[in-house]
């Protein structure tokens, strides 16, 4: 007996992929409290839930905000809990979850209101640090160490460095968390090029850092970016995001842990010093990301205009722009080649009859003949509305008319549906082969003699120029 469970709705997809990211959030916020924390337990050196929240809000706007509440109160609860004062600590840290939830919703009404688009090149990124992480983390910041100063988890003197410490790991979070989100929006985000383009990558920045430890060279690590920066031409976004938040979370472990070339007197100059490296690191490598995509999609763009510029978009071969310079080329070679003119008979009369639709159908269908009997040395173009040209390169004129007279008998013998009825259509050519003192100009008109020589015989046959 088969049972089939009914599929979810739309609004319960939403609140199951809301549960998820909820989950992403505590999870990268105990891993964050695990490995990074400082005092109190729950703020840590990098907050990688800051860029989880604002990925949350861009996909679910404002209905993510009660799961980021929901997932900050929980991270913060333990840490934030006093002996002996409940109700305080928990009203501290029902605070401190508002607050982590208004960052990221005044972040995107930010950029709601000042960069609708998104981050798309390297003049956006600064904007969107300013939108995304200056001006709301600046004021989440203060008053999150407010929040731990009044609750008498932190004496007021420490607040200029605690809102400092918030400041940069909140957007560190962002940067990084926001630069993997980014990547995954692209298209092929997964598609890998060559496996050796993630495999060596991977195992080398691991051996390059592990060494860095072993030797107890931290200068190696100021060789990371570098390295990034030339990995970002190898591999996607996505990938180029999970490889540089690794790098940056191993630097900031490895100082946590007394390790690296940061390591000063003080604890706080050892994270200030660590965490503006490695934020102006991750800065470098997402701006080289974002201004590599936006070179691609110049050339991409480019290769599209010079495509539609060279080709007829109906037909799919060339147009007459493009096919008169490639037939001047000719000129003057060695090589044998024919030229021919191509027209479908009674063109008119099947627009006029049986509608525009049916009328491009039937050049679509010559197209597709004439490219199937045609090599790829052999140049096609459709140079008017009913009318085509064909060079046959390397071909002697009795290899040529065999050619043209498959092209003539498949667009014959075929049918072309035209709403209640079939349609037949015939075509009639017109060719001349190459001579040394002859031009493609002089050809193709000999071609074109030999056409209206064609209509006049009947229609439907090839004339070749006599001449």
């Amino acid at each position: 007996m088969n049972i089939r469970l009914a599929p979810l709705s739309p609004s319960w997809r939403t609140r199951f992929a809301l549960a998820l990211a909820c989950l992403c959030y505590c999870l990268t916020g105990w891993l964050g409290q695990t490995l990074f924390s400082l005092q109190p337990a729950n703020i840590t050196l990098i907050w990688l839930p800051s860029g989880i929240a604002l990925i949350m809000l861009l996909n679910w706007g404002m209905r993510a905000l009660p799961w980021i509440c929901l997932g900050s109160f929980m991270l913060n609860v333990k840490g934030m809990m006093m002996e002996g004062a409940l109700l305080p600590s928990l009203s501290h840290t029902a605070i401190a979850a508002l607050i982590d939830a208004l960052a990221p919703a005044l972040a995107l009404r930010l950029l709601q209101g000042f960069l609708p688009l998104g981050v798309h090149n390297a003049n956006d990124l600064i904007k969107f640090v300013v939108l995304a992480g200056v001006v709301p983390i600046s004021l989440s910041s203060l008053l999150l160490a407010w929040n731990l100063v009044l609750g008498h988890y932190i004496p007021g003197s420490a607040l200029p460095g605690m809102v400092k410490m918030l400041f940069l790991a909140d957007i560190l979070g962002i940067l990084l968390m926001y630069q993997i989100y980014v990547g995954w929006q692209e298209p092929h985000a997964l598609r890998i090029a060559q496996l050796r383009h993630i495999i060596l990558p991977g195992v080398g920045l691991s051996l390059f850092a592990l060494l860095g430890l072993g030797l107890q060279a931290g200068w190696l690590f100021y060789l990371l970016p570098p390295l990034l920066i030339v990995l970002a031409f190898e591999v996607s976004r996505f990938y180029l995001g999970i490889f540089s938040s690794l790098a940056m979370l191993f630097m900031i472990l490895a100082t946590a842990h007394g390790l690296g070339p940061f390591i000063h007197l003080t604890q706080e100059e050892t994270n200030t010093e660590m965490m503006a490296f490695v934020l102006s690191s991750a800065l470098t490598i997402f701006g080289v990301s974002l201004q590599r995509a936006q070179l691609r999609r110049t050339e991409q763009d480019k290769q599209t205009a010079e495509k539609e510029a060279s080709y007829d978009p109906l037909s799919g071969l060339l147009n007459r722009r493009a096919f008169m310079p490639q037939l001047a080329r000719l000129a003057g070679q060695a090589r044998p080649y024919c030229v021919a003119m191509l027209d479908i008979d009674n063109f008119k009369s099947i627009n006029d009859t049986h509608g525009h639709r049916v009328g491009d159908r039937v050049i679509q269908t010559l197209a597709q003949i004439i490219h199937n009997h045609c090599r790829s040395q052999d140049i096609t173009a459709r140079i008017g509305g009913e009318e085509f040209a064909l060079v046959l390169i390397d071909i002697s004129p009795a290899d040529a008319l065999p050619v043209l007279e498959r092209i003539r008998s498949t667009l014959a013998n075929m049918s072309i549906v035209a709403e209640q009825q079939t349609l037949y259509c015939t075509l009639s050519i017109g060719w001349a082969e190459s001579a040394p003192t002859l031009d493609g100009d002089t050809l193709l008109h000999h071609a074109d003699l030999a056409l209206y020589q064609a209509k006049a015989a009947g229609k439907n046959c090839i004339v070749k120029f006599a001449g």
